[in-house]
């Protein structure tokens, strides 16, 4: 199971790092919604689900200008 779970976690961090590249909101916020849906389920921790908050909403804030749909 162990395993499993961080599978989850560095998927989710290489579709944050995807959605961060193409500079798309659309894919930024639904890798949020992932990482919410996985925070909730127990799949990742709270600080996992954090680091993905950052590379998401975060990125997102800082980079309003950049970002599209």
């Amino acid at each position: 199971a162990a395993k499993q779970i961080e599978k989850i976690k560095e998927q989710l961090e290489r579709e944050a790092g995807y959605a961060q590249r193409s500079l798309s909101g659309n894919l930024l916020m639904e890798t949020y919604g992932k990482a919410k849906m996985a925070y909730q389920l127990h799949a990742i921790t709270f600080q996992e689900f954090m680091e993905l908050n950052r590379m998401t909403v975060c990125f997102m804030n800082t980079h309003a200008n950049q970002i599209h749909s």
